[in-house]
């Protein structure tokens, strides 16, 4: 057996911290907080606006009336299908999000109720038209037209 060699001493002063930067976490900690109180400022303003009469302000995981209220809202929002493509700004892009997001709402709706599956077959005929490119033409505006008025129907 060898002999190992003698540990060397100890510093006679600990490191000094390392000046000019902050921790990321300090920063990113506040940065968390501050996103998570956005949404819930937006989640409150929209059970607010919503009222409580409206269907999508309805609760409970199987509330069909409520993701189709959602969809018909959101999709209110959309600009015709024929000008959607007709430029390539970020607005575009929101407007495609919040289609695809209102076919989405409205299958959840066909799903769980069935009086809801000619909008979620309404909604998946135009999303797919999206995501196809095919937004010109009569069976384009067909097919907006058909959840144009079955949106309408949810209304009355």
């Amino acid at each position: 057996m060898t002999a190992s060699a003698p540990l060397p001493p100890p510093p006679s002063h600990p490191p000094a911290p390392a000046t000019g930067r902050r921790a990321p976490s300090r920063w990113m900690a506040a940065v968390a907080a501050a996103a998570v109180a956005a949404g819930a400022g937006i989640g409150v303003g929209w059970l607010l606006w919503a009222g409580p009469d409206s269907a999508a302000s309805g609760t409970g995981v199987d509330n069909a009336a409520a993701d189709a209220a959602g969809a018909c809202q959101a999709w209110k929002r959309v600009p015709s299908l024929d000008t959607m493509f007709s430029d390539e700004s970020d607005a575009r892009i929101a407007h495609f999000d919040r289609a695809a997001g209102a076919a989405t709402l409205a299958q959840s709706a066909a799903r769980l109720d069935s009086r809801y599956e000619a909008l979620g077959k309404a909604f998946q005929d135009v999303s797919m038209r999206m995501r196809t490119f095919d937004v010109k033409g009569a069976e384009a505006e067909a097919a907006e037209k058909k959840v144009a008025t079955l949106c309408a129907g949810l209304d009355s």
